[in-house]
């Protein structure tokens, strides 16, 4: 796990200067990092779950967030704070976001003081991006002739009861007996990148569907799953967003070719019916 506490690297000159009484550290709060978004960008839905934090460009660790960062300085500085995500959703494949800005500004720390900072990041300038919001009628999934039912769009006038990203349009699908199974997919043919490359994806769920990606190589059809994204639904019965960074970056890195992304579930026996919900589906990359 991330820690919450001092650094390993910090702690020993912590502990010293403490003893000798010379110095105390101010604490830097940063309760959330808030991204904001261009109409090109789609909605400014993020998951940051860390941040790296320096001080003057010295690293003094990583923090899960909301953190409480103790550093050993007074008076004004420069702080960077640099936001992470889990990568895949995985608990213990924490990254730096590298489509993401970092934020940086001048703090003055106080010993034994609690400085709190509003940390605000965009999306890096030149970043390109593939976006599904389902805002339009038209829709960029398709489905594939083995699925028993279709993705559906749905609007906050015509189903208040659902919970909506910034009360707009979502996309989902229902499977129950009589339509067991889905497969959904991009007619893109998406092209190579030599740098990082994530599929974001917003979801709430009681049915665990699978992401993953299509390709042909050497001609032949191939695709490969990703991520499984369990249920988002609590034993309260309530079912909240929640977000997922997938890195495709080796998948776009490498020689194969007509890469697009697709999206399966299938319904368990011992269930007789359950829902997907999707939004904001952002394929996001440098040129």
């Amino acid at each position: 796990m991330v820690p919450r506490c001092i650094p390993a690297l910090v702690l020993p000159a912590l502990m010293a200067s403490c003893a000798k009484g010379d110095k105390v550290p101010g604490y830097l709060e940063i309760p959330a990092v808030t991204l904001t978004t261009t109409t090109a960008q789609g909605m400014a839905t993020s998951k940051v779950t860390d941040v790296w934090v320096s001080v003057d460009e010295s690293f003094v660790g990583v923090w899960e967030l909301p953190a409480r960062v103790p550093i050993l300085a007074e008076g004004p500085h420069r702080i960077d704070v640099v936001p992470g995500v889990k990568r895949n959703g995985l608990f213990d494949s924490r990254v730096r976001y590298p489509l993401y800005t970092t934020w940086t500004g001048q703090v003055n720390l106080v010993p034994e003081g609690t400085t709190t900072i509003t940390a605000g990041i965009q999306y890096q300038p030149t970043a390109e991006f593939w976006i599904e919001g389902f805002e339009d009628t038209f829709i960029r999934l398709n489905t594939t002739e083995s699925s028993d039912t279709t993705l559906i769009r749905y609007t906050p006038a015509e189903q208040p009861e659902l919970l909506y990203l910034e009360n707009s349009p979502c996309g989902g699908f229902h499977l129950d007996a009589a339509h067991p199974y889905i497969h959904l997919y991009t007619d893109e043919d998406f092209e190579a990148s030599s740098g990082p490359v994530f599929l974001e994806l917003d979801y709430r769920n009681d049915l665990a569907f699978t992401v993953g990606v299509m390709y042909s190589s050497n001609n032949t059809p191939s695709s490969v799953p990703l991520v499984i994204l369990v249920p988002t639904r609590r034993s309260d019965g309530t079912m909240p967003w929640n977000k997922v960074y997938i890195d495709l970056s080796g998948l776009f890195n490498s020689g194969i070719s007509e890469r697009d992304i697709f999206i399966e579930a299938s319904l368990p026996s011992s269930v007789a019916s359950a829902s997907v919900f999707l939004d904001n589906l952002k394929l996001v990359r440098f040129p």
